[in-house]
């Protein structure tokens, strides 16, 4: 039961920063149509489109990093006795490297999800 109220409230975690972002991306974009140039309901939907589109971008590094996650280190066979020693050490920091990736890449994917969601609810309320 503690594993469930565990995952329970990480899910909420994720789920309240993505929505807390994506507040403050449409706060931002509903500014600058407000105080920069006045916006049609057209424009406003389209800048909070591409600020979606930014998010989603942002989270293409991790994704690269992601994609070259397997090192050897057993090439060499006069170290290979010491570099098995070492191996769960070795495993464990590149698991969570990968795991800060693969949190990071989601949370902007998700993000960016979020704000062209927002963009379309804009497009439809404004015509």
């Amino acid at each position: 039961m503690d594993k469930v109220k565990g995952v329970l409230r990480s899910v909420g975690r994720f789920i309240g920063l993505i929505l807390l972002i994506d507040l403050g991306i449409f706060i931002v974009v509903t500014i600058s149509c407000q105080f920069g140039t006045r916006c049609t309901g057209t424009a406003w939907s389209e800048r909070m489109f591409w600020a979606g589109i930014i998010a989603i971008i942002t989270a293409m590094p991790a994704v690269l990093a992601g994609l070259n996650t397997s090192r050897g280190y057993f090439e060499n066979p006069l170290t290979a006795g010491m570099d098995l020693q070492v191996a769960g050490t070795i495993i464990q920091d590149g698991r969570k490297g990968l795991d800060k990736r693969t949190a990071y890449a989601l949370k902007a994917g998700a993000v960016g999800a979020g704000a062209i969601a927002v963009s379309a609810l804009i497009d439809l309320l404004t015509r």
